[in-house]
């Protein structure tokens, strides 16, 4: 299961001791607003593309995930509106499938401080005689596709990290000449090492998709100036790019 970034209380949804929860869906995505990227699944590459950029990053066991990332700022991202709406570009499925989320197991938890949640507003969670409700029912669909999606996405990056694709991609902004802000720790795969597979890598790559994946993450990194628009940099203001892969290659992004 997918880190619960945002889930302030979680519990797991229990047919019994939750048989008068209702939940009301709604469009603010304001219990982000403190992130400036999310875990983001392979499939979800193309549509997030045209708006952001899909880099990779590890966690504590040295594995590496993709993400989105949503701003330039050390924490925060102005995607949302001053109602807390997304701001007309993708939502990642991980910030849509929240309030919800699935364990290893299959069990459905909830974060039982949101305010979807209440026992006479929104539609129920369990029906009369305790089965699952339609709306229920959307969710578990939504979260099973999710899960499946974030296991095949974390054998594609296994294998990146296998076949030793990724390299380190570290971002500095200049806002001003005296307030570079950096962001490191960050990867992209390597177009060179990518096109050197293995004829066999290649076929199977692209039976399982991950050939498309890989060239629309190489694709997304043409949108690291519109979130530099977005954050309203200063027109002298430019975005460095520093791939420390012992080349100390740098290109510019000009706003």
């Amino acid at each position: 299961m997918a880190a619960l970034l945002f889930y302030n209380e979680p519990a797991f949804l229990n047919r019994e001791v939750h048989k008068t929860l209702t939940f009301k869906a709604t469009n603010d995505f304001s219990f982000t607003e403190s992130v400036n990227s999310v875990p983001l699944t392979g499939i979800e590459f193309f549509e997030a593309s045209r708006d952001m950029p899909v880099l990779f990053s590890r966690d504590e066991k040295g594995d590496f995930f993709p993400l989105a990332l949503l701003s330039l700022m050390q924490e925060g991202h102005k995607q949302l509106n001053e109602a807390g709406a997304w701001n007309e570009s993708y939502i990642p499925a991980f910030v849509r499938r929240y309030p919800f989320a699935l364990t290893d197991e299959g069990t459905v938890c909830f974060d039982q401080q949101a305010p979807q949640f209440s026992t006479d507003d929104g539609e129920a969670l369990f029906k009369e005689d305790g089965e699952n409700s339609e709306t229920l029912n959307n969710v578990i669909q939504f979260l099973n596709n999710f899960d499946n999606q974030y296991k095949t996405t974390r054998e594609f990056t296994a294998e990146c990290k296998a076949l030793d694709l990724l390299t380190a991609f570290n971002l500095q902004v200049m806002l001003d000449k005296d307030h570079p802000l950096r962001l490191e720790g960050l990867y992209v795969i390597d177009e060179k090492k990518l096109a050197e597979l293995p004829e066999e890598k290649v076929g199977d790559w692209f039976k399982k998709g991950w050939l498309a994946w890989s060239y629309a993450h190489l694709h997304s990194l043409g949108a690291l100036n519109r979130l530099v628009k977005r954050q309203k940099v200063e027109p002298s203001g430019e975005v460095v790019i520093k791939k420390s892969d012992g080349k100390h290659e740098e290109e510019k992004a000009g706003v």
